[in-house]
């Protein structure tokens, strides 16, 4: 093959399989939908048979749909005693007009706020993601934290949901794109590892929908602080690791196996 026919032939390669969009930005630096239709709320709630008041607002959050539909993610309380309050999340498709439910599914846990382990609002990215002409998905970013100063644990998972015939299609169902783990002392020292994914469409496709290309970056950090009293010396180690994966549409979602184990910390 001549020089410039390699030349050519490498430029192709990289058109095609170039990234056509970010999902999101990276930790800290997403940008989610920060708004809440109140006015279609209250309609759909009366839809729903739930009380307005129910409904965590500042934990509940909104996002237009084509031109008609407002899909919502809606955390309430379904159960109150005098010592705790038992509530879950709700995802749904509303009819923009009379607030009516088109489809709807309910998170397959419930919650106490009484638990160490809290999951956080369910944040809608404000850029909905297209995987071809017909398919629009909205991606949803949910995360469960210990709210310890010792137990440096927490957990972010992407669920990409569609709607295609007024049916919900769960595209992509709680794929882990972020993961902390260690121990911390509460004043300065700490061990940690912590895993970030990024993700973006490709140009070429499966089954009709773009393939997902994911990086994994992983990061160990131990961090002592010197302290020549105790005659402790001071650390700072740091180890870096990234690997790489694709996800295919299968037919009917972006199958993956689970892989949650951290690299550096056993």
């Amino acid at each position: 093959m001549k020089p410039r026919n390699i030349v050519l032939y490498f430029t192709v390669f990289m058109s095609i399989t170039t990234y056509s969009q970010q999902l999101f930005k990276e930790h800290g630096k997403r940008e989610y939908s920060d708004t809440l239709n109140i006015e279609l709320l209250h309609k759909v709630c009366d839809n729903l048979k739930i009380k307005f008041s129910d409904v965590y607002i500042d934990k509940s959050h909104s996002i237009n749909f084509k031109t008609d539909k407002t899909f919502f993610a809606l955390q309430y309380n379904i159960k109150s005693t005098k010592d705790e309050n038992i509530y879950t999340i709700k995802y749904l498709f509303a009819n923009n007009l009379n607030g009516s439910i088109i489809n709807q599914f309910n998170d397959d846990k419930s919650f106490s706020n009484k638990e160490a382990v809290q999951p956080s609002p369910s944040y809608i990215l404000k850029n909905n993601i297209k995987f071809n002409d017909n398919t629009i998905g909205i991606g949803i970013i949910t995360e469960e934290a210990v709210r310890s100063c010792a137990t440096l644990y927490s957990q972010q998972k992407l669920s990409i949901i569609s709607l295609t015939n007024n049916k919900i299609i769960n595209l992509l169902d709680s794929y882990i794109i972020r993961k902390t783990n260690g121990m911390s002392n509460c004043s300065g020292n700490y061990e940690i590892e912590i895993l970030e994914k990024s993700i973006n469409l490709l140009k070429n496709k499966t089954n009709g929908l773009f393939v997902l290309s994911v990086t994994k970056m992983f990061t160990y950090k131990n961090v002592i602080e010197e302290n020549l009293d105790k005659n402790i010396k001071g650390k700072n180690l740091v180890k870096n690791k990234t690997e790489t994966e694709k996800l295919s549409f299968n037919g009917i979602n972006y199958n993956f196996e689970k892989d949650d184990v951290l690299r550096f910390l056993k």
